[in-house]
């Protein structure tokens, strides 16, 4: 399958409408002539999903020839999203009911010979490497499909600890030309052939899924109920605990400066529920962040006062007016020394509310520059 026909645009419409305003990403491999497109933050942010963009989800494709070499799942929503189409989209017939993975997304591709794999948004990403090096312990996979895994390793957890687990669990395997991909009796069979398994078959009903998604159920992801249609892409629908949303939700949203925040604007409920409601994990991070922040702003709190009370005790018999007296102090505060500190200083002799200047002097602390979240689901 062509990926320009797939899409129907044409390279340079796509490149126009969705690379250059960032609703695509590109990601290149370093060594083979290929390209992984996938839908971009600016896409997520704005809910701008078309027909295009629900085909990027980390699909890859020749960029010579234009023909796609692997073809994941396309994007799927959750049940309560407008963008599932819900239930306008499904059969009569009941879906398969597969236990939802909390891992992340693995997209076999063959190249010259050999089995590699990518993560939804890069060739070499350490999910990346780390399910490349599991396929080729495997690499028996059925000629013009592509075999979608869900990564389950415990050093690059999501939000579930499945404790020692470390596998490929098999998702799908998708016909590159149709998007039909092989029944469930068939995965299974082909997933046994690599010495692997695939997620659990719950054989319930849709009805008997979205009751049981609704109780408070923990340690658990969800379903994802998929409709098998002959000769084309399934339809796919996401169903999540309650529980597991907020996890992920609380975990995937947070960052360092996400927790500065946090502390500076005196949300300690926020704090709490980092800390009291999440994993182990991210309660390590939070931590850890929360600890690094606090001795930033005890420190240059307790250098101010120390530079600013022996300005006063050098002062403090100066016979001098007001104005005199201030250009003092300024001058003290001024020292080379002393400059990391001054606005704090100044905030202190003028009146004004210290704290601010110190959050202010934190928030742009070399330590924080750069640093990103526990889990960034764009870097995988």
């Amino acid at each position: 399958m062509n990926f320009w026909k797939y899409i129907n645009r044409s390279p340079e419409q796509f490149d126009r409408d969705y690379l250059q305003t960032k609703l695509v990403t590109c990601s290149k491999d370093r060594g083979f002539p290929l390209n992984l497109y996938t839908y971009g933050r600016e896409c997520v942010h704005t809910n701008a999903w078309d027909e295009v963009i629900t085909k990027c989800r980390g699909i890859i494709v020749n960029r010579d020839t234009g023909e796609i070499v692997a073809r994941p799942f396309e994007k799927f929503f959750n049940l309560a999203d407008p963008n599932s189409g819900f239930p306008n989209a499904t059969t009569a017939e009941e879906p398969v009911v597969w236990e939802k993975m909390d891992g992340f997304l693995c997209t076999g591709y063959k190249w010259e010979g050999k089995w590699w794999c990518a993560s939804k948004g890069s060739f070499h990403s350490p999910h990346a490497k780390w399910a490349t090096a599991q396929i080729q312990k495997s690499p028996e996979w059925p000629e013009g499909y592509t075999p979608v895994f869900e990564g389950i390793t415990s050093n690059l957890r999501i939000v579930l600890d499945y404790g020692k687990r470390e596998e490929l669990v098999l998702l799908a395997l998708v016909n590159n030309e149709t998007g039909e991909e092989l029944n469930p009796y068939s995965l299974t069979i082909w997933a046994s052939k690599n010495g692997l398994s695939t997620p659990r078959d719950y054989h319930m009903t849709y009805e008997e899924a979205y009751a049981q998604s609704l109780e408070d159920v923990t340690g658990e992801e969800g379903f994802v109920l998929t409709w098998y249609r002959q000769g084309q892409t399934p339809y796919r629908l996401k169903l999540k605990y309650v529980d597991y949303l907020r996890l992920h939700r609380l975990i995937t949203g947070v960052s360092p400066k996400r927790i500065f925040e946090a502390m500076r604007d005196g949300f300690q409920a926020d704090i709490d529920e980092m800390l009291n409601n999440s994993t182990p994990g991210f309660k390590h991070f939070v931590t850890k962040w929360k600890g690094a922040i606090e001795a930033e702003y005890v420190r240059i709190d307790t250098e101010a006062k120390r530079i600013f009370l022996a300005a006063s005790e050098d002062l403090k018999y100066m016979d001098a007016n007001f104005v005199q007296l201030k250009k003092e102090y300024a001058l003290r505060f001024t020292r080379p020394e002393n400059k990391e500190f001054e606005a704090v200083c100044f905030a202190m002799l003028n009146g004004k509310r210290v704290s601010e200047v110190i959050w202010k002097k934190v928030g742009d602390a070399q330590f924080m520059k750069g640093v990103q979240p526990m889990v960034d689901a764009y870097s995988i």
